[in-house]
């Protein structure tokens, strides 16, 4: 297999590193395509599933070192989010070695041949991902592109930058996390099955009634689903507002 590698690079040290292989010639697979940013901080969790989405078979972010980022906490923060795509795509069974974080210095140049290199033969083990891998990374990714994880990591940024519990705040994450993709799932399978009941949709996702119920009940407070007829399982069915 011949994987495709995208690799963000941070401007300050990641990308100058990359550069540096190149002048000293040190030999990496030349199927990683580098895409510098100013700071791994910068790099959405919805642009890394965008790779994905769009052919990728593996994505490394590189970045300073912890403690010297040229914009603070950038480097961490990267980590945080990649560290819950990690779990997201353990628990859902895309493989959580596709997705790598990575501390280059502008005088590794070495280094990032040697972990491209590495990161190249894992991916090329794990092998390329699914068909049916496409339609979890497209859940992930509008849960993503959603306004309450987006407040949720924010939070978590600047609760953490002031030293508050780290465990605490990841083991939010991770629930608020598989919350939206719950319901960002339901959407999607409301989307293409025109009305569902709570029994049908649960059986599907493979969550009990109250959690799908509850999840119905929030989508139709946000004004995004409403309810119908009874179904032929005796279950309300609900339906997308037009």
């Amino acid at each position: 297999m011949f994987p495709k590698i995208i690799t963000f690079c941070c401007n300050w040290c990641a990308y100058p590193g990359a550069d540096l292989a190149g002048i000293s010639r040190f030999l990496y697979p030349v199927n990683t395509r580098v895409i510098r940013v100013m700071c791994t901080g910068r790099v959405d969790p919805a642009l890394v599933l965008e790779a994905f989405i769009s052919g990728a078979d593996g994505v490394m972010v590189m970045g300073c070192h912890p403690d010297e980022c040229h914009y603070r906490h950038g480097n961490i923060e990267a980590e945080r989010r990649m560290k819950l795509l990690q779990y997201l795509f353990e628990r859902y069974g895309l493989d959580a070695e596709r997705l790598r974080i990575e501390w280059i210095a502008a005088s590794e140049g070495r280094k990032f041949a040697e972990v491209t290199a590495e990161f190249v033969e894992r991916v090329s083990e794990i092998g390329a991902l699914q068909a049916d891998a496409m339609e979890i990374l497209g859940v992930m990714r509008d849960m993503f592109y959603g306004e309450r994880l987006r407040l949720a990591l924010g939070a978590a940024n600047r609760a953490l930058s002031g030293g508050a519990d780290v465990a605490k705040y990841e083991a939010a994450l991770k629930r608020i996390a598989v919350e939206e993709f719950n319901k960002y799932r339901l959407l999607k399978m409301l989307k293409r099955e025109k009305e569902l009941s709570t029994k049908a949709a649960a059986e599907r996702l493979g969550l009990s009634l109250r959690e799908t119920f509850d999840y119905f009940i929030e989508l139709k407070r946000e004004g995004v689903v409403d309810e119908g007829e009874m179904g032929e399982d005796r279950y309300i069915l609900y339906r997308l507002v037009r």
